[in-house]
């Protein structure tokens, strides 16, 4: 081997010396979004879509520099030939003349020389594995970024099969852990589809997220112009998690966007240096005569600030995703419980007291699931005076604050008993929907709960209930250290948005003489 780009050379020194063999030289860590920012205009890129044949291919290898896309794009399928059934070849999707066609090998040989973006498209799962092996074995000649696209998830009434998930993100780690992720919908007709069947809703969000858990590399969610413009709330979600996860946007014909607030809000807003646009010429020209943004995005005080929460999360002995994700939009629980957060806020002194607020939104992973399976599982606070020694995300001793998804409300104090005071509370929210809006007071002597329910979309809050608790005040009086987190069942999952634990130090005197007047008549008794 010969080392004319000495750059790579001691990256395939170190990677020989420590394999005792030819390993994967790495190329191409570059995120391919980043690149595309720097070559785009207000996010929108060009790219060449279809170039799976010879003509195709020959024309980008011939055109003018101007003229030539940023990005270079191929579909590629597992071809069987006829005499031998057991041999399979990465064929580009097929044109019309047979002369025309190129296998996978050959299209890749090409497409490395344009030093440009390389999207491959695999469009089955049986073509995942062969195609990762021919990019592993052209390593060596590949020194653009890579993209590689699956349809992992199914559309409404979407007649394409999928791509499996788990063998495309294992089969990329394992022979091209470069390249960055693309995954995206199946196609399917828009004009069957009710505006319901077009938006990522809450439930569709766990299948990515469950997805996102498992995967290391840079990220590209590909999403349809007309589901984006529907899903906003749950694409800033994704986007929130972590810096190497964007989003492209992407339109044909048949996208029919009649209200561009969203779309417009989203370009603009606080992810709008992750997001790219690859539109159909008439939705390209609508973008540009609409305003670049609307209204000034600034973060509320009432949002969730991921620095001031700590994760912690225990090994899953589940078959299915379970834990938590950490996105700036707020946290999501999957599946059984194996993780909480702590808050990072010094605890305060009495008189002083501390505030928990949030919204909440259930989601079953079956809709016919019985209630009766998931009605101790829900949104659990626990006030703690330590949490050095927590082993097991199962927590027994504090004060439990449970807010069910039936609307089912207790607070429990699971310290010493005594006498004088009572050691549960419970009630209940009369609700239709799994969404609400919580509250969560604790003065030290007193934990006062507020819970109302909400159409998870923000909307005014149905039936608030309150249901309070006398406690006593800790030996330091500190008051007590704050977690949150899900308990119950796997098959139910939790969003928690605008999380947030807020103090007031505000004297409270007349609180405190109260509470002592109360304490000493209820002694006396």
């Amino acid at each position: 081997m010969f080392c004319f780009k000495f750059a790579i050379c001691p990256v395939w020194l170190v990677s020989f010396i420590a394999n005792g063999s030819y390993g994967y030289i790495s190329r191409t860590r570059v995120s391919a979004v980043e690149i595309w920012r720097n070559d785009s205009n207000n996010g929108e890129v060009q790219i060449a879509h279809g170039i799976n044949s010879w003509p195709a291919l020959l024309e980008q290898l011939n055109g003018p520099i101007l003229e030539r896309s940023t990005m270079i794009e191929g579909d590629v399928f597992l071809y069987h030939q006829r005499k031998h059934h057991n041999r399979a070849i990465p064929l580009m999707s097929a044109p019309l003349k047979i002369a025309d066609r190129i296998t996978f090998k050959e299209w890749l040989r090409e497409v490395a020389k344009l030093r440009k973006i390389i999207k491959i498209n695999v469009r089955s799962t049986a073509a995942v594995r062969p195609v990762l092996q021919y990019l592993f074995a052209a390593s060596n000649e590949i020194s653009s970024p890579v993209v590689l696209h699956a349809n992992v998830f199914r559309s409404p009434r979407s007649n394409e099969i999928p791509v499996d998930a788990v063998e495309f993100i294992d089969s990329t780690k394992e022979y091209f852990p470069d390249a960055t992720l693309s995954i995206g919908w199946t196609k399917n007709n828009l004009s069957e589809l009710t505006v319901p069947q077009m938006n990522i809703g809450w439930p569709e969000l766990f299948h990515v997220l469950a997805l996102v858990k498992e995967v290391d590399q840079p990220l590209v969610l590909t999403i349809r112009l007309s589901t984006a413009a529907c899903s906003t709330k749950q694409v800033e979600f994704i986007l929130g998690i972590r810096s190497t996860i964007s989003a492209l946007i992407w339109s044909d014909k048949m996208d029919l966007i009649n209200d561009w607030y969203e779309i417009i809000n989203l370009r603009s807003g606080l992810y709008s240096k992750r997001l790219v646009f690859d539109l159909d010429d008439k939705h390209r020209s609508i973008m540009k005569m609409l305003p670049y943004s609307i209204v000034v995005h600034f973060k509320s005080e009432s949002e969730f600030n991921r620095s001031h929460w700590n994760l912690i999360e225990f090994p899953s002995v589940f078959d299915h995703s379970s834990g938590a994700i950490v996105s700036d939009e707020g946290i999501a629980f999957l599946g059984w419980p194996t993780a909480f957060l702590i808050s990072l806020m010094r605890p305060l002194v009495f008189p002083d007291i501390q505030r928990i607020t949030a919204k909440l939104i259930f989601v079953k992973k079956k809709r016919n699931i019985n209630d009766n399976w998931l009605k101790n599982s829900g949104f659990v606070i626990y006030l703690l005076e330590k949490v050095l020694d927590l082993q097991s995300p199962e927590i027994t001793t504090g004060i439990k604050i449970f807010i069910g998804h039936n609307g089912r409300l207790s607070i429990e104090n699971r310290g010493k008993r005594q006498n004088y005071y009572n050691m549960k509370a419970a009630g209940q929210v009369r609700h239709d929907h799994s969404c609400y809006d919580i509250e969560l007071l604790d003065r030290g002597w007193q934990v006062e709960l507020t819970v109302g329910g909400n159409n998870c979309d923000d909307g005014k809050l149905v039936n608030p209930t309150k249901i309070t608790l006398e406690t006593s005040l800790t030996k330091t009086r500190h008051l007590r250290n704050v977690i949150v987190s899900k308990t119950g069942d796997g098959n139910l999952d939790l969003i928690v948005r605008e999380l947030k634990h807020s103090s007031s130090n505000r004297p409270q005197l007349y609180l405190f003489f109260l509470f002592l007047m109360f304490s000493i008549v209820r002694i006396f008794k």
